[in-house]
């Protein structure tokens, strides 16, 4: 969810440049670790979460101008992905679970996608509904849930466009 700027061109081009957020959250266990004789950990687990923010640019063709008109687009996207922050529990040497917090700095500063989308606009009265799938592969392979991504989008735009 989040804005997007238009910029029409003619011959029915057009560049889309927005902002969306997404979260992202991760799930890990460990089983026996042996750091120093004198310190065992017999297991943990930790749930962390982050803040994603993507930032697409888009160049769409939209094939003519009538109330139901299909696109496509592609492009980049760019991601800004901010530290994982959470909370767990460690089982130590005393055999007791003691809670535990975990702080993981994702240490990058953009990851980028090729982009590229299909979609329709509908014109409902005063608005322009944009459903779209978009699909998007990923060029790091730095915490990608999965190197490619398939996403579902709607936007709506007011007043309709020409």
């Amino acid at each position: 969810m989040g804005p997007t700027l238009n910029f029409h061109f003619p011959w029915h081009l057009s560049v889309d440049a927005g902002m969306l957020y997404e979260r992202f959250h991760k799930d890990v266990s460990q089983g026996l670790v042996v750091f120093r004789l004198s310190e065992v950990n017999f297991g943990q687990y930790f749930s962390a979460s982050a803040n994603g923010w993507l930032f697409p640019l888009q160049l769409k063709y939209t094939f003519g101008a009538r109330p139901f008109s299909p696109f496509i687009n592609a492009g980049a996207t760019l991601r800004h992905l901010g530290p994982f922050d959470g909370a767990g529990t460690q089982v130590e040497s005393s055999l007791q679970p003691q809670p535990a917090s975990l702080h993981l700095e994702t240490g990058r500063d953009l990851d980028v996608a090729e982009t590229v989308g299909a979609g329709v606009r509908w014109r409902a009265g005063p608005f322009d509904v944009w459903p779209e799938i978009r699909f998007l592969h990923w060029t790091s392979t730095y915490y990608q849930p999965a190197q490619n991504q398939l996403m579902l989008m709607v936007g709506v735009t007011f007043p309709a466009g020409r």
